[in-house]
């Protein structure tokens, strides 16, 4: 299965699950009707039968028609005739659905901004909840979670197949992290799966009750310790009154005693202060080495317009001078002309902006000369040469011309 037939599958059960859960709390709602999961998987099997039928003819009335005249017939079978006109409500919001994304492009914004759509509905839906039995809403709880997994996969995937990064690879990991979710997430396994966490709570929070235990006895020693130190009356006090030692000899074991705790109590001051400061090296040393780990060791950075505009940054004002200067400013020209005609989108990286340009500009010769020199000159240390700096430029001019000439999309 490709990337593409992939999305629209991805799609097709972001919107049965919204339909399927939208309508049982509507249904159950006003006419009481219990949310079954054989409905959902009926919902999900006629999901596939629309993009079918869809694909075979562009008649979308008799599509229609059809679709939901052999929903209604399925259903009289299972269920019978009780709730069974009410049911077509989910077929019809998932039609619906469906139908409206129909020849659209695939692109991640458009996905996001219809996944903000439909969890704009949830949250309405979610109000009528409390008009619900709390059987009902606990058994809804598994459609929720997969609806925003189905969502953050359908995004990912989008992203890929927009910027060209789609493999067999990548596909496979989505269809199995897609499989596994509907089989995790479905109300019997998901209730099975809770209800055998409770019981192993059950069973073993003793456990938990004896580590807390443990640890509260660890604490107490040194905390009756410090406490010992900052008592307002001296030790050496109550231990001297229990002596017989003659007064002057208790007054001199009492000034050694007072020495010694004073002692101890700044040791003690000392201690806190070198962890505070070893704490503070510690992170900050972690910042840097993270800092380090982004820039040099990975190797990867994202392009975008800020560093277009910030070309005095210090992480890059040490490539902004001579020629692999003038190689870095003729790129981040070319990502400014794109972004003006909508095709270059922040985040994107050099070799991303070449692929999605593809299908806006005829032939890609220059703008894959000009994304390696500028590759090459960003990440690597090779000497740019007076011949590829005057090549780069002659091929720059004639990309701007051909980027000029594009409409906006």
């Amino acid at each position: 299965m490709n990337l593409y037939n992939f999305i629209k599958i991805l799609y097709g059960i972001l919107v049965s699950t919204f339909a399927f859960v939208i309508s049982s709390i509507l249904l159950n709602v006003i006419g009481g009707v219990t949310p079954s999961f054989y409905m959902y998987l009926i919902t999900v099997v006629f999901m596939f039968l629309f993009y079918y039928m869809i694909s075979k003819s562009n008649k979308s009335k008799l599509i229609v028609a059809i679709h939901n005249l052999l929903y209604f017939i399925v259903l009289y079978c299972i269920f019978g005739k009780s709730s069974n006109l009410s049911l077509q409500m989910i077929v019809i919001i998932q039609e619906l659905l469906l139908l409206s994304v129909e020849g659209i492009s695939i692109t991640r914004d458009f996905y996001r901004n219809r996944l903000k759509s439909l969890i704009i509905g949830l949250i309405i839906g979610m109000f009528f909840t409390l008009f619900e039995s709390k059987q009902v809403t606990t058994f809804l709880y598994p459609f929720y979670i997969l609806f925003f997994l189905t969502g953050i996969l359908l995004l990912r995937a989008s992203r890929a197949f927009q910027y060209k990064l789609s493999s067999s690879k990548r596909v496979k990991t989505y269809i199995f992290i897609l499989v596994l979710s509907l089989v995790l997430f479905n109300p019997y396994i998901y209730g099975l799966a809770i209800d055998t966490l409770g019981i192993l709570y059950e069973k073993f929070q003793w456990i938990i009750v004896k580590v807390l235990y443990i640890v509260s006895l660890l604490l107490m020693y040194p905390m009756k310790v410090i406490q010992l130190l900052f008592q307002s009356k001296n030790i050496s006090d109550v231990s001297i009154k229990m002596t017989n030692i003659p007064y002057e000899d208790q007054k001199l074991v009492q000034s050694d005693n007072t020495f010694i705790l004073s002692v101890i109590k700044i040791l003690f001051f000392i201690g806190i202060v070198i962890i505070i400061l070893y704490m503070f090296k510690f992170v900050l040393n972690r910042r840097k080495f993270k800092h380090k780990s982004k820039e040099q060791l990975f190797g990867i950075e994202r392009e975008s317009l800020e560093d277009y505009l910030k070309k005095k940054d210090s992480s890059i004002k040490n490539n902004w001078i001579g020629r692999k200067g003038k190689i870095l400013e003729m790129f981040y020209d070319i990502q400014k002309e794109t972004y003006k005609k909508n095709i270059f989108k922040k985040s994107m990286t050099a070799s991303q902006l070449l692929n999605i340009s593809k299908p806006y500009i005829d032939g890609d010769e220059e703008f894959k000369y000009i994304v390696d020199c500028y590759n090459e000159t960003k990440f690597s240390s090779h000497e740019v040469s007076d011949e590829i700096l005057n090549k780069t430029r002659e091929k720059y001019k004639i990309l701007k011309k051909k980027i000029k000439e594009i409409k906006k999309i």
